[in-house]
């Protein structure tokens, strides 16, 4: 399941960065007011916060209100719910670094993380 909304959810995201770095590009680079990792590290750290709580809404709903066994719920929310989150955010985001618009990195995304599917 967190698969299959990753890719909506990283297809969102790629959208504002490359409206961000437009800005960079023009405004933020020839003054040199702050470097290009700068941006990229606020950039993920402001959706570190999201994703934990989104994830954590989904794994509430997932585990104890469905009802599976409760004995692996910390493994699995770390797995699906915290390193999977930042996996894909990060991905989204440097694969729509290496695209020239919005379109490219949709297709890219979608074709690139279907390799994280089949595996």
């Amino acid at each position: 399941m967190g698969t299959i909304l990753s890719v909506p959810l990283s297809n969102q995201l790629q959208v504002p960065f490359l409206n961000m770095r437009s800005i960079y590009e023009i405004r933020e680079r020839p003054s040199r007011m702050y470097s290009w990792t700068a941006m990229l590290t606020s950039l993920v750290l402001t959706e570190i916060p999201w994703n934990i709580f989104a994830t954590s809404l989904f794994s509430l709903v997932l585990y104890w209100l469905v009802g599976f066994d409760t004995d692996r719920v910390g493994y699995a929310y770390l797995s699906f719910g915290v390193i999977f989150p930042l996996y894909f955010t990060t991905f989204g985001l440097a694969v729509a670094a290496m695209s020239p618009d919005a379109e490219i990195a949709a297709i890219l995304y979608s074709f690139l993380f279907s390799f994280v599917v089949t595996l």
